[in-house]
């Protein structure tokens, strides 16, 4: 069953770099909770700073034109960017009330005044959550969903017969706003999700734990670029969420759905101080899609990995792996050159060192696909878009003493 409420648990408290940057002269505490206001904020003044963005210099510019070239785009191009203010407005009102409920539930101070303001930023990461509603939570984004995630299921319901799931632990780090952890607990698994970012953890609240009904919230979320749009109304195109209501569904939910708080190391991943994070080999499987290339250091994700799956002994210790390799960091340590601060560094490895690095940390590869392509929260009806050539894996904890042949050496 589905607890009533799934953000119960926040066992890490490392939230703050990937949202305002870190620094070692404040207290944690006031890190953390200047990370959270700040992205509140930027959620709140999405509407404010998208009229100002995308609106109010094309009508600035409209001015500027001859004559004879206003004549030309009048009325159309002013009642097309009425539209998108329309839109914005829209949105806007959503984003808030997920600021609202979020700041509630997250024990925001609650004078706005003490916030920490948003940066520009932030407020794109605004923008970038109302298309990863689109992907995660509407009828329309399924077929993009379909892509990276039924593999994924798929290749569990494959390892795990269907009576044993009920005690079968699936974690899903990077979980974003937690639609595959959300339909691997539907598939009768005791799910677990962990997301670092804000923006993804109060607005994925806001839907698993505070929408009543199915399609309850209409968004707009291609009116951000004017670029390689068929139309103006493909740019206009709207979409509801959720596709599927998790609260009207609680009832009926197959497995048990829970969702962390924090950095995925730091949450399951061995301490310094050999005191353990009490998730030492607790997991039969963890599944990992877009997100291993999120890392700064690659190793630290494969080294927690391995440390939270289940001893090798018990045969049941998969990671299952789909996405790229588009290293986040890589243009922080390119164009600062230095390593003054650890949030400069960036290992990146080509996929077949890449696999030998997990094979000799302990994994022995059961399946690798290559060049799966797909996009991310894209417009399907744009003229242009960026695909990805994604791998997909299963691999499994090596036992104790057993002999294997690399997988790079197999193909």
């Amino acid at each position: 069953m589905m607890d009533d409420e799934v953000f119960m648990s926040e066992h890490g408290h490392d939230l703050m770099e990937s949202e305002t940057g870190s620094s070692s002269a404040m207290p944690e505490e006031v890190l953390e909770q200047n990370a959270l206001t700040s992205t509140l904020n930027s959620m709140i003044v999405y509407g404010k700073a998208a009229h100002h963005n995308l609106t109010a210099p094309r009508r600035e510019a409209l001015t500027k034109l001859s004559r004879m070239h206003r004549t030309l785009l009048e009325p159309f191009y002013s009642d097309y960017l009425l539209s998108i203010d329309r839109a914005i407005d829209v949105n806007s009102q959503f984003m808030t009330l997920v600021a609202q409920i979020g700041a509630n539930n997250f024990e925001a101070p609650q004078e706005r005044q003490e916030w920490q303001g948003a940066t520009s930023i932030q407020v794109d990461h605004t923008k970038s959550t109302l298309k990863q509603l689109y992907r995660d939570w509407s009828m329309q984004g399924k077929s993009e969903r379909d892509v990276a995630y039924r593999p994924v299921i798929e290749a569990l319901n494959d390892l795990f017969e269907i009576n044993k799931r009920s005690e079968t632990h699936v974690l899903i780090p990077g979980a974003g706003l937690g639609r595959l952890a959300y339909d691997i607990a539907q598939e009768g698994y005791i799910s677990q999700a962990n997301e670092f970012s804000y923006h993804m953890l109060l607005t994925s609240d806001f839907v698993i734990n505070h929408t009543q009904t199915k399609n309850q919230y209409q968004l707009f979320p291609f009116i951000h670029s004017f670029s390689h749009n068929t139309s103006a109304k493909n740019q206009l195109q709207a979409v509801q969420i959720p596709d599927i209501c998790p609260s009207e569904n609680a009832g009926l939910i197959r497995g048990a759905f829970s969702f962390t708080a924090g950095s995925f190391t730091d949450v399951y991943g061995p301490k310094d101080d050999d005191a353990g994070s009490g998730m030492k080999n607790m997991w039969n499987a963890i599944v990992t899609v877009f997100f291993i290339d999120t890392a700064h250091n690659l190793l630290d994700y494969i080294d927690t990995i391995s440390y939270a799956l289940c001893d090798a002994s018990d045969g049941e210790g998969y990671w299952i792996n789909y996405g790229p390799l588009l290293y986040h960091f890589e243009d922080d340590l390119s164009n600062r050159g230095d390593l003054k601060s650890d949030s400069n560094l960036s290992i990146e490895l080509p996929l077949d060192k890449l696999v030998h690095v997990i094979e000799t940390a302990g994994f022995v590869f059961l399946r690798l696909e290559t060049k799966l392509k797909t996009t991310y929260a894209s417009d399907p009806q744009a003229m242009g878009s960026w695909i990805y050539d994604c791998v997909f894996w299963v691999a499994r904890k090596r036992k104790p003493g057993e002999v294997y042949e690399s997988f790079v050496d197999r193909v």
